[in-house]
């Protein structure tokens, strides 16, 4: 049995394939509604259980759901949007959605990955990262509108601006400074900050958009962040460029540390310019040392994972007997 749940800020609408009689088709996306939902879905032993990523909304039944050991797989609302389209659906409803789900997991649950838990400072670490993130685009926008309304004069706006601008700095700074002492607790944050160009903001936004299931993995890693490269080829044409179709807070962090790590790592700085002088556009070259970049780190952290896997299996020594 397959189970789709289509997730909203006040319903979760559900479908199953094959149907289920006892299965309600809408529930409250409340803490009470969730604990309804795992007792039905229990004893039904659904082989999975099929969400579309909605950003936070979906996130407290996710929790709910992998407590309850119940498999489930959390897919990109790009992938729904092609499977509705590649079966000519007309009409976007909530229950035809949930239906596309099941629909969606009965077809390709082989290939999908399911959830696992996530670490509670990791989930901190998300919370934060996506915050600081926010105060990064209002600091932007404030700036922009500085440099507007430096054009008309007017210095009481100007003066709300500043202060608001320096509100914005304070807090980032203490976002940065708490993001920074969760990243202590974490021992794959030294990992992946050994690797030059790689800050603690970057690593911080790799251990927090990065599913578990993919860290360690370069390739997966790759193509969840869409900095892999798309092949297009037709006819005599053809042609490759970034592919996208991924997390772009993650391409975002690795693009800044692409551009610090080809001033300060000589190989990769070599590999940078090797790209140019072969016709490479700068900003492509930069994207491709990012791919790179991100291979690099999941490297290393699949090589600590084993060493510390390892050593907590070897036995510790036995003490010498005293004389």
């Amino acid at each position: 049995m397959f189970v789709g749940i289509d997730v909203g800020s006040q319903w979760l609408d559900l479908a199953a394939i094959p149907p289920v009689l006892t299965l309600p088709r809408r529930v409250a996306n409340t803490p009470e509604g969730h604990a309804a939902l795992v007792t039905t879905l229990t004893p039904l032993r659904p082989t999975l259980i099929v969400l579309e990523a909605t950003g936070t909304y979906h996130q407290p039944l996710l929790a709910s759901l992998l407590v309850a050991n119940l498999p489930v797989a959390v897919i990109n609302p790009a992938q729904s949007a092609a499977f509705r389209k590649q079966h000519l659906s007309r009409n976007k409803t909530d229950r035809g959605d949930a239906q596309l789900l099941a629909r969606f997991g009965e077809r390709h649950h082989t290939d999908l990955r399911r959830a696992e838990p996530q670490e509670p400072d990791l989930a901190r670490l998300r919370h934060l990262v996506g915050y600081r993130d926010a105060l990064v685009q209002q600091q932007t926008r404030v700036r922009n509108q500085q440099h507007a309304a430096a054009w008309t004069g007017d210095t009481e706006i100007l003066g709300w601006m500043e202060a608001d601008l320096v509100q914005i700095a304070t807090r980032l700074q203490a976002v940065e400074a708490t993001i920074r002492a969760v990243l202590k607790r974490i021992p794959d944050s030294d990992v992946l900050t050994e690797q030059i160009g790689v800050g603690a903001m970057t690593a911080a936004a790799v251990l927090a958009y990065l599913p578990a299931g993919v860290q360690g993995n370069a390739k997966a890693a790759a193509a969840y962040a869409g900095v892999h490269p798309r092949q297009e080829q037709s006819g005599q044409r053809a042609s490759s460029r970034l592919s996208k179709q991924g997390c772009p807070a993650v391409r975002r962090y690795l693009y800044l540390a692409a551009q610090c790590a080809v001033r300060c790592d000589p190989v990769l700085k070599a590999w940078y310019n090797a790209l140019c002088a072969r016709g490479k556009a700068r900003q492509s070259a930069i994207c491709a040392v990012a791919h790179q970049l991100l291979r690099q780190m999941m490297g290393r952290l699949k090589q600590a994972r084993a060493e510390r896997a390892a050593r907590a299996e070897r036995p510790e020594p036995a003490l010498p007997l005293a004389a």
